[in-house]
């Protein structure tokens, strides 16, 4: 029979657990995820504590030695597929049973992490559809929902451009904010009837953290208050940004008009 490698489920489960945590997943799930893999490999008694920054694993040997490991979560954004790949494989490993062979695992879960994303005219082109519908569906005329388009694509291509910065997200907020109004503003001087404040609204809906909000929710219903309360405080920052970058960018078209 071949002995267990500890070092390697200390490595796979928290792999495991960081890849739900960096791809939009819920605490809760990033928890079941490496106590189920843990199981799965043959640790004993596993336990798992995570919060949006760090992933713990905790479990005992066949010899009743316990062993611990965390990894520190530098990078978060959304990619579904990689979260619907890694919680399938989670699943799998729970049916099948214990599993010996821990390089098939730590293969899978590398080729889950270096799946490939979307590429990028498609995300353009869906940020810009994004904003469109959105623009149509707060009451928008037609006209503003292709000025919608046109800053929807160019907003995604520099979030594209800043997401290789050093920049937190809390100033990418700002950024993003200050893009939005500034552009809708300059269009709004055009002869073109476009409502600003539809433009604007449409478009930021791209990045409002929805998705960061809905896990905040579902975490703190869970029983995680703590890690439930950092990710509500960090939609509430982004929310913010938003908010002061728009604001500003308003009040800079308007200084800039205004010497005109």
């Amino acid at each position: 029979m071949n002995r267990i490698n500890y070092d390697d489920i200390q490595q796979i489960t928290v792999d495991a657990g960081a890849l739900v945590l960096e791809n939009g997943g819920e605490t809760y799930r990033s928890e079941d995820t490496v106590v189920h893999t843990a199981l799965s490999l043959g640790a004993e008694e596993p336990s798992s504590f995570v919060t949006p920054t760090v992933v713990m694993v905790s479990f005992r040997d066949n010899d009743g030695a316990h062993h611990s490991c965390f990894r520190r979560i530098y990078r978060r954004g959304i990619n579904l597929r990689k979260l619907v790949m890694i919680n399938n494989l989670s699943r799998s490993l729970e049916r099948r049973g214990r599993i010996s062979d821990t390089r098939m695992i730590e293969h899978r879960i590398a080729r889950i992490n270096n799946t490939p994303d979307y590429p990028g005219p498609f995300i353009v082109a869906a940020a810009a559809l994004n904003s469109f519908f959105f623009t149509l569906l707060f009451g928008g005329s037609f006209s503003d929902a292709l000025c919608a388009f046109v800053i929807g694509a160019v907003l995604r291509l520099i979030l594209r451009f800043l997401d290789k910065s050093i920049l937190n997200s809390f100033f990418i907020s700002l950024l993003s904010g200050s893009i939005i109004s500034v552009l809708a503003d300059c269009i709004g001087l055009t002869a073109l009837p476009v409502h600003t404040s539809v433009v604007m609204i449409g478009v930021l809906m791209q990045v409002v953290p929805g998705l960061a909000l809905v896990n905040s929710i579902r975490d703190i219903i869970a029983g995680d208050f703590m890690a439930g309360s950092a990710r509500l405080m960090d939609v509430l920052m982004t929310a913010l940004g938003l908010s002061v970058g728009s604001a500003a960018g308003v009040l800079l078209t308007g200084a800039i008009q205004g010497l005109l």
